[in-house]
Order: C-alpha cells, then sequence, then structure tokens
C-alpha cells in the first residue's frame, strides 16, 4: 500500500510527482490498448535487453568470483543466449512471456479462490470469486493464443496497456486524494 509521506515538504512534491507518473502510465496504457502488438513487441525486446544484460553481469561476477564455476557459466551464457534471441526475435518472446502471464493468472485465480473461500472472515468475498473466474478466463486465452507470435504480442501488448492505463488512473486518485488531505 502507497502511503504518504509524514513530512508537509514531501508531501506536496508527493502529490505533483505522483500525478505527473500516473499521466505518464495513462499515456502508456492508451498507447498499449492503441497499438497492442507494438507494445508486446517492446515489451519483448525490453526483457531481452534486461537479460542480456543480466547475462553479461552474471559472466563478469562467476569470472570474478570463481570461474572455474560450471553453474555460473552455464547460467550466464543461457541468460544471453535467451537475451540475445528476445531481441532478435521478438515475436517468440512475446510468445514466451504469453505462457509466463497465463502461468501467473493461474496461480493469481488458485490465490482469489483461497481468499474467498478461507475461513478468514473478509466483507464481499464474491470480488475475490470473481477475480479468480477473469484469471482463469484470460489465463486459457494467453495458453489460446501463445503458440501464435503474432496474436501472443497482441494480447500481451493490449494486457500491459490495460494494466498501465489503471495503474494511471490509480495513482492520480492517489494524487487527487494527497492534494485534498493538503489542502484541508
Amino acid at each position: 500500500m502507497i502511503s504518504y509521506p509524514k513530512e508537509e515538504s514531501l508531501f506536496k512534491g508527493y502529490v505533483v510527482h505522483t500525478k505527473r507518473l500516473g499521466i505518464a502510465f495513462l499515456i502508456l496504457g492508451a498507447l498499449g490498448i492503441l497499438f497492442p502488438a507494438f507494445m508486446g513487441m517492446t515489451v519483448s525486446v525490453f526483457m531481452g535487453w534486461i537479460m542480456l544484460f543480466l547475462g553479461l553481469l552474471a559472466g563478469y561476477v562467476t569470472y570474478k568470483s570463481n570461474s572455474r564455476s560450471f553453474w555460473g557459466w552455464l547460467k550466464a551464457i543461457l541468460l544471453v543466449i535467451v537475451g540475445a534471441w528476445m531481441i532478435a526475435q521478438p515475436g517468440i518472446g512475446a510468445s514466451a512471456l504469453t505462457l509466463l502471464m497465463a502461468t501467473y493468472l493461474l496461480i493469481d485465480s488458485s490465490i482469489n479462490f483461497g481468499l474467498a473461500f478461507s475461513k478468514i472472515p473478509t466483507a464481499n468475498k464474491i470480488w475475490s470469486v470473481i477475480n479468480g473466474l477473469v484469471s482463469i478466463v484470460l489465463a486459457i486465452i494467453f495458453i489460446f493464443f501463445a503458440p501464435n507470435p503474432l496474436a501472443s504480442s497482441w494480447l500481451l501488448g493490449l494486457y500491459v496497456g490495460i494494466s498501465l492505463l489503471f495503474d494511471g488512473i490509480v495513482l492520480i486518485s492517489f494524487s487527487k486524494q494527497a492534494d485534498k488531505t493538503l489542502q484541508a
């Protein structure tokens, strides 16, 4: 949960920066929704660069700490190869990320059902059930489209775009609430 800063000088900055961040998320989310295939490819290439960089860093650490470590070198080489592959073939990378999202959504649905049917008394358990059902439906859709790189890229980009859009809405609402608190 995001909490407000305690100091008034930081509080004013929180309002401004949270609003700016929310607007940036709204813009990126809208672009992801309007151009989902491009957003999916962008996410895939971005993840590829992260993996490539981490592979090079892992190789450096292995070289400096234990240059005879088979597992250290294997991990570094695997990260470099997969990262370079995702950069060179972003559609295939998007398919892999789509399968990872499907896995996440299946786990998320089981957690939501677990929360809904646990003995812990909470209000509105129906929302956990609905969230679990939506996660299962999304996971099935992701699994269905994962073999097709173009469709999985489109689906991944749309999902990221919608997520960023809602994150932007949440951040702007936090900013507005903090602004009201500041003015009170």
